[in-house]
């Protein structure tokens, strides 16, 4: 006995399995197409972390390196302001040995004249105190009155003298504050003895300003400059000095000029130098400008020449004025 089956239901059944074994296995290369993409993403994102994490360390790294050399840097730049400070110290004591060694010799120059100065009211106190006495003897008040008042003048010019060479060698610093007509005045008083046997005809221009400078140290600038001007004109028939005085840029400027016989272009160049000078060895040490140029520069000015085409030489001393503001002092970094 033969039995036939319908082809037609077992195609149908294996065309359902061949489409489920299709789509199990497409679903599968799905699956593994899918899992190696998020492979290869998660290695790309670890690559990138890693990549990241060394840069990170690298950069930090580098920072350390820079900061230690930074570190380094800085307390380099702290012993060479230590250092410069220290020189800058050592620079200020020094000149101001040479200032105090500048007043001295100055003053050793001055010596006759100040004898000169204090032996004529010493005679004269001398006289007319033994003629007071005498006066007081014979019952002459009046005329020993007139003698006491005398005698009261003369120790007053006395002491104005005294007081003149105190103020002139006692130290000063670079700050502080000066009188122009004052240190005018007080230069001149230190120069009398000198003055008194000088036919000079001094011309006076300038304005009683405050100036940003001690006060010593202005008249140890003008007592040199003022000398200075008197030994050109010893051999001057009729000798002249100017004092003028103009403000410009927030600093005055006082010119000290003569008429005397001026600098000679060689000269010219050494000016400033220290022990450079043009008198005799016993009349100058060469060191009176070079102490003025320094003392103006410490209080933020300056000092120059000029020469003019009509003879003689002028000193310019520039100084900032009072109501200027002082330059703010570098900080240590």
């Amino acid at each position: 006995m033969t039995l036939l089956t319908p082809l037609q239901e077992l195609r149908s059944e294996a065309a359902r399995q061949g489409m489920l074994v299709a789509v199990a296995c497409a679903l599968v290369a799905f699956l593994l197409i899918a899992w190696n993409e998020r492979r290869k993403v998660i290695a790309t994102r670890l690559a990138a972390r890693e990549a990241l994490q060394e840069a990170n360390n690298e950069l930090e790294r580098k920072i350390a390196e820079r900061t230690a050399d930074l570190r380094a840097s800085n307390e380099r730049l702290k012993a060479q302001i230590r250092e410069r400070r220290l020189a800058e110290d050592t620079l200020r004591r020094a000149q101001d040995e040479l200032v105090q060694a500048g007043k001295l010799a100055a003053i050793g120059q001055m010596s006759t004249s100040i004898a000169h100065e204090l032996n004529q009211p010493l005679a004269a106190l001398r006289t007319l105190s033994g003629n007071t006495i005498r006066f007081i003897e014979r019952g002459a008040l009046d005329t020993a009155s007139t003698n006491l008042k005398t005698i009261n003048e003369l120790v007053d010019r006395m002491g104005r003298i005294t007081a003149s060479l105190r103020a002139f060698a006692r130290r000063g610093d670079d700050k502080g504050q000066a009188s122009l007509r004052k240190a005018v005045d007080a230069a001149l008083q230190v120069l009398n003895g000198r003055l008194e046997n000088f036919d000079l005809t001094l011309h006076e221009h300038f304005e009683d300003v405050a100036l940003r400078i001690d006060q010593t140290r202005l008249e140890q600038i003008l007592v040199n400059l003022v000398g200075n001007a008197l030994d050109a004109m010893q051999a001057q028939p009729l000798p002249e000095l100017w004092l003028e005085g103009e403000i410009a840029d927030g600093r005055y400027r006082l010119y000290v000029r003569d008429n005397g016989h001026g600098i000679g272009p060689e000269a010219r160049k050494h000016l400033f130098e220290p022990f450079f000078t043009t008198k005799p060895g016993e009349h100058g040490l060469g060191l009176g400008l070079t102490l003025s140029a320094s003392l103006a520069a410490a209080a933020g000015g300056s000092l120059s020449a000029e020469h003019p085409s009509s003879g003689g030489t002028a000193f310019i001393l520039s100084l900032p004025l009072l109501d200027t503001p002082a330059p703010p002092e570098a900080e240590p970094i």
